[in-house]
């Protein structure tokens, strides 16, 4: 009798050791799930965040460029009343997200998408990160216009207009 008990206990070790091994890699299995997890949480963020410095960006380049673009003629050449052109007006980096701008006009009633007359343009910020992740950030941008309700060009030329910040709108569109 004191023989079979020795394989019993034998067996009942192995079987105790399979549990906890078991449940080991099921609790590993977790932690791993949940730090990647965070971790694509991470990079969703940083992508978002990569976006919005694109529209800043954008608006420093758009100041820079006014003079040199035509009042942003050269910028607007392929939007469309409701949809951006196919192709970025530039691309810029941010953190290591590769950031895409977008323009088009605003529908400012001169019913040209083509050509800008109240200062304003829309900004779309696309950033792209690994694994399919895309943030896109759409943003009014322009010159502000001065209260008095006076044209913002009279009396401004481009170069002046170009050493003014482009400020961020609300999209009412």
């Amino acid at each position: 009798m004191a023989c079979n008990e020795r394989g019993m206990a034998l067996i009942n070790v192995v079987l105790i050791l399979s549990v906890l091994l078991a449940m080991a890699h099921v609790l590993a299995e977790k932690v791993w799930q949940s730090t990647r997890q965070t971790a694509d949480a991470n990079h969703r963020e940083q992508v978002f965040w990569a976006a919005q410095a694109g529209i800043e960006a954008a608006r420093q380049q758009l100041s820079a460029d006014y003079a040199g673009s035509g009042g942003w003629q050269t910028l607007l050449a392929g939007g469309t009343t409701r949809a951006y052109p196919t192709t970025p007006a530039w691309l810029t980096e941010i953190n290591g997200v590769e950031v895409e701008i977008y323009l088009r006009d605003n529908p400012d009633g001169d019913d040209d998408m083509r050509h800008d007359n109240d200062l304003k343009v829309f900004v779309l910020a696309r950033a792209r990160g690994r694994v399919g992740v895309e943030a896109m950030v759409e943003s009014l941008c322009g010159f502000s216009v001065p209260e008095n309700g006076e044209d913002v060009r009279s009396g401004w030329t481009a170069n002046e207009l170009a050493d003014q910040p482009v400020a961020t709108y609300g999209i009412y569109d």
